[in-house]
């Protein structure tokens, strides 16, 4: 599971029209979860975990999660509603 997305590389300044999201962990208490997400320039380098272009960390509250949905999916439905993931399709 990942996202598309529009990404700027941190150190080239240059934009990759299809970058792809990943979460690649998460944690967190009864309240809130902290989710790290890897932005990848290409889908063979997210399929083959090879350099990122940017890392990011997002705390998500529990009650912001969709209810009744598995908890991967909810996860990527709150990131979809963040600026940074804004327009994002599942990829």
């Amino acid at each position: 599971m990942a996202l598309t997305i529009t990404g700027i590389n941190p150190t080239t300044g240059e934009t990759t029209n299809v970058a792809y999201a990943k979460v690649t962990n998460f944690y967190g208490t009864k309240d809130q979860i902290q989710v790290q997400v890897a932005v990848y320039a290409t889908k063979e380098a997210r399929e083959n975990n090879l350099q990122t272009i940017k890392d990011n960390a997002h705390y998500i509250g529990v009650a912001d999660l969709p209810a009744n949905t598995d908890l991967m999916p909810a996860i990527y439905t709150v990131l979809k509603t963040m600026a940074e993931y804004q327009g994002a399709v599942d990829a």
